[in-house]
């Protein structure tokens, strides 16, 4: 049950600091051993205002990741919301953004079992009968498209807001640092077949390369072990609700974090988006992140 559905959670989720400092994010009390806040969004697709206001606390968040605890951020878009919205518009950027495709699964649950020949047949009747059509998405495994090319303002311009966005922050891989792309002769890039996406194309291998992937399978890939797919697939990553942190234990959390430092979703069960840090004490900055915002006219509406 999400975060803003359940009656207790003015009980269940008191902001360790003043109501004020964290608006609009409410804080999980009950949680100490990482940071988890949620913050309401009023539907997806968002209004626009709150979807604005959103991608300018993302921007400020990165930065805050970045210059004082040397995270990086990569992008991830659950395939089941692209449609109706973003269909288009994902196909339009495909060649730019270079999506790769890994399996994600929810803590506690099962991967989407193959439907039989019956199902399909007794799933067809029933809705032939109510008039509705057949639910398809009921078979289908839960997936996402890893944006493999950074650029992550554009691609929160282009798909944030639907309730499908989610992002890890975390540490460069140290092999994958030190793959640079090299220094070309002015000779060679002056050559009629050089082109500049030449240097995309090699940090787009050495993305491919990033030592999160297989550490991904390693840490949530047990329930696939044995689908046929599961040496092809390029990651497993853990699908989170508010309830999947509140749930868990302090060993269970602690083994998610092995894989990231922070943790930030939209959530539709919990109507919201979902922030989680390793830190325990990231209240200060998250406030900090927040009076920045208010000084600048940026105000969050309800």
């Amino acid at each position: 049950m999400s975060i803003l559905s359940q009656r207790s959670r003015a009980s269940r989720l008191e902001p360790l600091i003043s109501k004020t400092n964290l608006r609009p994010f409410l804080r999980a009390q009950q949680v100490t051993d990482v940071s988890l806040y949620w913050a309401p969004v009023t539907g997806f697709p968002a209004p626009v205002a709150q979807r604005e206001w959103l991608e300018q606390f993302l921007r400020r968040l990165a930065d805050v990741f970045k210059n004082e605890y040397d995270l990086r951020e990569e992008w991830f878009l659950q395939f089941k919301t692209l449609y109706p919205h973003l269909l288009n518009r994902f196909t339009e950027r495909a060649n730019k953004y270079y999506p790769m495709t890994g399996m994600t699964l929810a803590p506690g649950t099962a991967p989407t079992a193959t439907p039989t020949f019956e199902d399909v047949k007794k799933a067809v009747e029933e809705n032939t009968r109510s008039g509705e059509p057949v639910d398809v998405n009921r078979w289908m495994p839960d997936h996402a498209h890893w944006f493999a090319r950074k650029n992550p303002e554009q691609q929160r311009n282009d798909f944030f807001g639907y309730g499908g966005m989610f992002a890890f922050y975390l540490k460069d891989d140290p092999q994958t640092r030190r793959r640079q792309f090299p220094e070309l002769p002015r000779f060679m890039k002056s050559h009629e077949a050089y082109t500049p996406d030449l240097e995309q194309q090699f940090l787009l291998m050495n993305a491919l390369q990033d030592g999160f992937l297989a550490k991904s399978k390693k840490l949530f890939g047990k329930p696939f072990e044995s689908d046929p797919a599961y040496r092809g697939m390029l990651f497993i990553l853990p699908l989170m609700t508010s309830r999947n942190f509140v749930d868990a234990t302090a060993d269970q959390r602690q083994i998610w974090f092995a894989l990231f430092d922070a943790y930030f979703m939209e959530s539709k069960p919990d109507a919201g988006v979902v922030l989680a840090c390793k830190d325990p004490d990231f209240d200060e900055r998250l406030a900090a992140i927040l009076e920045s915002m208010e000084r600048d006219g940026l105000n969050y509406r309800y």
